[in-house]
């Protein structure tokens, strides 16, 4: 059975989106503000650590997925992985001492979408 995600992508796949501005090689690029603001460092932690943590599951049922199938190399995913802890340990001590100091942090953050034709070496 397949999830409404998947059903909502198929019926919506000739739809075209909106131009927004140029980006690299003449293709339409879109940017999405998905955290901006001055945070407490538990709301900074939060936010960062949901992400960050998200991310981490993502790959991780990726690279499941790619241990079941024969002809596949997981070490790009469990690269990722890798990267993906590292970073939350920055962040965590981040938060960390930001707390201690009676700090706030500010984060920006900007996802930058840029439609591309498919690309067998594509990395998530």
């Amino acid at each position: 059975m397949e999830s409404k995600l998947f059903q909502w992508l198929k019926a919506s796949k000739n739809k075209l989106l909106p131009n927004k501005s140029s980006g690299e090689q003449g293709d339409s690029c879109y940017q999405v503000r998905l955290v901006e603001g001055v945070f407490e460092p538990a709301e900074s932690a939060e936010v960062l650590l949901s992400l960050l943590n998200y991310k981490i599951k993502f790959h991780t049922v990726q690279l499941l997925n790619l241990k079941e199938t024969q002809n596949s190399d997981p070490e790009n995913s469990q690269k990722r992985i890798e990267e993906l802890k590292a970073a939350k340990q920055e962040v965590t001590d981040l938060v960390v001492k930001a707390r201690n100091k009676g700090l706030v942090l500010e984060i920006q953050s900007t996802v930058k979408i840029i439609p591309r034709e498919v690309d067998v070496e594509t990395q998530y």
